[in-house]
């Protein structure tokens, strides 16, 4: 039993980091993503003044 659990916390534990990771890294394509589109729209309003 004890074993048993040992593995289990392990596990959640790993998949818990992995969820943690996964939800970081889209958060950060979002915002590089929200960053470039400021980015270009700036460039196209200087371009047309």
């Amino acid at each position: 039993m004890n074993g048993i659990s040992w593995a289990t916390l392990i596990l959640a534990t790993i998949i818990g980091g992995l969820l943690f990771a996964m939800i970081g890294m889209v958060l950060l394509a979002l915002l590089l993503g929200n960053v470039s589109d400021r980015l270009s729209s700036n460039d196209e309003t200087r371009r047309d003044s």
